[in-house]
């Protein structure tokens, strides 16, 4: 169960001068161990437009490098700002709401803080890993108890790096999903794919190359099965871009559960989506071949994957018919003739009295699909 957590802040009145530049980094509490991760992007917006605070249930800290190497939530940007270090990833911002935090140098690591002044008096708020126990954590500003408030900022690196674990395996090969609020450029032995050519039975993968850009489903062949076979490079911009994909994306998996396991579906921190066996598929493995498949375990999506949506009465199981290598298609603005005619997806120029049979064609400069 994840629990609840609160972050209070305020409006910081010192700039900050230390060797952070804007960046991707990952966070690391010194005295727990445990990394700071985004997992939501709730904010009270009601608490968000007071001029002294804002309340925050986004953000976590986990135990162990293993458990958050292939967490896009645990890749933190932070951004300098004239009133202070904004937090940001996962589609989540601190910008507008408020919230500035001070960086500032103690040793080893670092303290981030902030300045509030209430009825004529001023206190400083650090920012603490508050849970004494392992596992999962919350965050808090009490400045009342000095301990966890000193931070390791690491830049995103080969040592401090985001990798993928191929979590589906066909034959000797492995596979997963990916979806996160920034683009990547994938290590070596990786290809990204878009799927194409969706029927009620079978689908197409497209090979998209070596960089994901952002809110961009895919699924991903893999050099190995482990994290560290994996490594990808967050990019803070991308041109890279994907004109068609029938796959849909997820950022959050965050249901808010009681201790006894019950759902809170009413609160307003609930960001999760429920998996519906009958309009999506899953990738998975069926028959020794890279499938969509329905799932009888999943009950919410996995956060940062990608899932296949369907029609109701689609088959159970869609395997993947193979891959094509065109990454974009669009049509020639100079509309010329040499752009008109049908082409199977390798090139080869239909006759014209021919009536194409069932796949995908390039017909006119525009994509077709015929069924």
């Amino acid at each position: 169960m994840r629990r609840l957590f609160t972050l209070l802040f305020a409006i910081a009145l010192y700039s900050s001068a230390n060797a952070i530049g804007d960046g991707f980094y990952r966070l690391q509490c010194k005295e727990t161990g445990r990394y700071l991760a985004i997992h939501n992007s709730y904010v009270n917006k009601e608490s968000a437009q007071g001029t002294s605070n804002v309340d925050l249930q986004s953000l976590e800290t986990i135990e162990g490098f293993d458990n958050i190497v292939n967490d896009p939530g645990s890749i933190i940007y932070l951004k300098n700002s004239p009133n202070g270090w904004l937090i940001e990833g996962q589609g989540f911002t601190t910008e507008g709401r408020n919230f500035y935090i001070q960086i500032t140098e103690d040793g080893d690591s670092y303290r981030l803080w902030t300045r509030v002044t209430s009825n004529g008096v001023t206190m400083t708020f650090y920012l603490r890993d508050y849970e004494e126990e392992p596992g999962y954590s919350y965050i808090t500003t009490d400045a009342n108890k000095s301990t966890n408030w000193h931070w390791y900022i690491t830049p995103v690196s080969s040592e401090e790096y985001l990798g993928l674990k191929g979590d589906v395996q066909v034959g000797n090969s492995y596979y997963t999903t990916f979806y996160a609020a920034f683009p990547i450029e994938l290590g070596s032995g990786m290809k990204a794919y878009a799927v194409d050519g969706l029927t009620g039975s079978t689908c197409t993968l497209r090979d998209i190359g070596n960089v994901v850009p952002k809110l961009t489903p895919v699924v991903i062949s893999c050099a190995g099965e482990e994290a560290s076979d994996n490594k990808v490079t967050p990019l803070t911009s991308s041109s890279a871009t994907v004109n068609s994909n029938e796959l849909k994306g997820v950022m959050f998996c965050y249901p808010v559960l009681l201790e006894s396991g019950k759902e809170r579906r009413t609160n307003p921190a609930w960001n999760a989506v429920d998996y519906t066996p009958a309009t999506m598929r899953l990738l998975g493995e069926s028959d020794g071949k890279l499938c969509f498949i329905t799932s009888d375990e999943t009950i919410y999506l996995p956060a940062n994957r990608a899932y296949l949506p369907v029609v109701s009465g689609s088959a159970e199981t869609i395997p993947t018919n193979g891959t094509t290598g065109i990454s974009s298609i669009s049509r020639d603005s100079s509309n010329s003739s040499s752009s008109r005619g049908t082409y199977t997806l390798n090139g080869t120029r239909l006759p014209d009295n021919i009536t194409p049979q069932k796949g995908i064609y390039i017909q006119d400069g525009k994509k077709v699909i015929i069924k």
